[in-house]
């Protein structure tokens, strides 16, 4: 119905965006000028946002781009387990059958990143998403992996990609080892006001429509409402599109808005709060 009514060649405010369409936002140049320094240099990185900023679409969208016969990305998305849960999967991603003991699943991973390194002329990237979820021990085990005894060569890189949590987590004595090899870290922010007329301008025409279909009250109720966080953003942004074209109305106004933020389960106290001071 969407498509339909409003003449999209596809639906805008995806929950997967395309690498070659992603919105060059200030938060995100940051953060790519970071991931290519510590592509380059190696070592390990940072990188946290809230639910729903785009940690894991930033990360992805990165290593995508990088030479694939220079690069292996080792991808872990993280759930609770154990320190051997953890290895047992990084050697599965090292295309390994792991051993049965931690010693001999270290002696393993070790040593297939080392050939990969030397043999296969890759360097491999370690992605480890919603590392806030790595237990205490599993931390510790990631500075050991940097690890090549006296050798000074950096044969992995890692990335930790979670929620401040881990920030938080991070801070503690004990994960000083690991606080100490992060070469480069970064926050990712939401969307500022100004950024949010661009980004929404620029997820209609990547659709196929040039047209603006968000009046300007509509705008500063969803930057109320989303904070300039994108998930949030591209689900309301669609869900006030949804209602829109149901009501055949061409555009979106405040009232839409609202409703949408209503239907798509969001927070509508702040726009209420400040609609009075901005005129809405």
């Amino acid at each position: 119905m969407v498509e339909a009514f409003f003449g999209f060649k596809k639906a805008p405010f995806g929950d997967s965006p395309d690498a070659k369409q992603l919105f060059p936002s200030q938060a995100w140049n940051q953060a790519k000028a970071r991931l290519q320094f510590l592509a380059d240099h190696h070592g390990a990185g940072l990188l946290t946002g809230e639910v729903g900023s785009g940690k894991s679409t930033a990360a992805r969208c990165f290593t995508a781009a990088l030479n694939p016969n220079l690069y292996k990305i080792l991808y872990l998305h993280w759930t609770p387990g154990s320190t051997l849960d953890l290895l047992r999967q990084l050697a599965l991603e090292l295309d390994l059958e792991p051993a049965h003991y931690r010693g001999d699943l270290v002696r393993q991973i070790s040593g297939a990143i080392v050939r990969l390194n030397q043999s296969k002329k890759q360097h491999p990237i370690l992605i480890c998403d919603e590392a806030q979820l790595l237990c205490h021990s599993a931390l510790e085990q990631l500075p050991l992996l940097l690890n090549f005894d006296m050798d000074s060569s950096r044969y992995l890189t890692l990335l930790l990609v979670g929620q401040p949590l881990l920030r938080r987590t991070l801070s503690l004595q004990m994960h000083e080892p690991l606080r100490q090899r992060i070469a480069v870290q970064y926050h990712l922010e939401g969307l500022s006001r100004e950024e949010l007329d661009a980004y929404l301008a620029h997820q209609l025409k990547a659709a196929g429509v040039t047209q603006p279909l968000f009046d300007d009250t509509a705008r500063q109720a969803l930057y109320q409402v989303t904070k300039g966080i994108l998930r949030k953003v591209n689900k309301l942004a669609l869900t006030a599109l949804r209602l829109a074209a149901s009501r055949k109305e061409s555009t979106v106004g405040e009232s839409i808005l609202l409703d949408a933020t209503t239907e798509a389960l969001l927070d509508r106290k702040s726009t209420r709060l400040n609609s009075s001071h901005l005129g809405i």
